[in-house]
């Protein structure tokens, strides 16, 4: 991760002493990521008695490479900088995994809270995520971004027994932000950007009351082209 905010940092400073003229108008494009996916979150039994085993507590993290397609507005030259004012929307079709693993437990019959022993095995996806953003000019091709997203959040679990119950899905809303360099080269346009996301908070419960909490952050470096009209 750190190599990669290096090499990205160093991309930006030189195209930086780069002044690339901007033009009014639309453009439609690409995007490639390399995302970093984090989570961590808590998971109550309904009958909760404080016990270790009835409060569980885990992080997780995925790397992934993701493509999407993105659609933007820029204004014209403003007078504090040398590109435009950008307004946009971002696509990402597909899914990727939470976790890099698939977690299983094994629950033993409890006769006070009525379960029976059996296995658990536990993963999440994410899909469908969409970023409407703002990029504002800093000096000459540098820019930052910020942003409204949204994303769906797919449980995906299975059970040998029916008292441990299963979650269903949620969509979250997030803030995103980022920095970046952008440039023209006749019709074509191109972003070099690092982005992060940081979602609302998940709140689940399973269909035998059991409840989950959990954060779920994305960070990014991605790289888009496309073509102005």
């Amino acid at each position: 991760m750190k190599k990669i905010i290096t090499i990205l940092a160093t991309l930006m400073l030189t195209t930086m002493s780069i002044n690339f003229a901007k033009a009014e108008g639309f453009a439609v494009g690409v995007t490639g990521a390399y995302n970093m996916i984090e989570a961590s979150g808590t998971e109550s039994d309904a009958a909760n008695t404080g016990t270790e085993s009835s409060v569980r507590t885990k992080s997780v993290d995925n790397n992934v490479f993701t493509g999407s397609v993105f659609g933007e507005y820029s204004f014209a030259n403003v007078s504090y900088a040398d590109s435009g004012v950008t307004f946009g929307v971002r696509y990402t079709p597909g899914s990727a995994d939470v976790s890099d693993k698939v977690f299983s437990r094994t629950d033993t019959a409890n006769s006070d809270t009525g379960s029976d022993s059996g296995t658990y095995k536990a993963q999440a996806q994410v899909e469908k995520y969409i970023n409407y953003y703002l990029d504002l000019p800093l000096y000459k091709s540098l820019y930052v971004k910020a942003g409204w997203s949204q994303i769906d959040v797919k449980t995906q679990e299975s059970a040998t027994s029916t008292t441990i119950g299963s979650y269903g899905d949620a969509t979250l809303d997030g803030i995103n932000y980022g920095i970046g360099v952008k440039g023209e080269n006749g019709n074509i346009v191109w972003k070099l950007a690092y982005e992060a996301t940081n979602f609302d908070t998940l709140n689940l419960t399973s269909s035998t009351s059991n409840k989950i909490k959990a954060d779920l952050d994305t960070s990014e470096v991605n790289l888009s082209v496309g073509y102005k009209f």
